[in-house]
């Protein structure tokens, strides 16, 4: 069982892969706290987007209102 912890791709975005669903929910804790300061920053919600089995990019957005997580596929 092998998880990639969060990636930056730019400010306020990062990228996880994960290989088993049972490491989602750690993996896109551990991404969605690291933009939080992005988020806040930019007074923007986070927007989890998966890309793929088992890949999801996680980012400051602000499509989404300050304080709020919204997942898309």
């Amino acid at each position: 069982m092998t998880a990639t912890l969060p990636s930056k791709i730019s400010p306020g975005m990062v990228e996880v892969r994960v290989d088993s669903a049972s490491e989602i929910d750690g993996a896109l804790n551990a991404a969605i706290a690291e933009i939080r300061s992005a988020a806040t920053r930019y007074r923007t919600g986070v927007m989890v987007t998966r890309t793929g089995p088992g890949r999801y990019i996680v980012r400051a957005h602000p499509a989404v209102p300050y304080g709020l997580i919204r997942q898309q596929q």
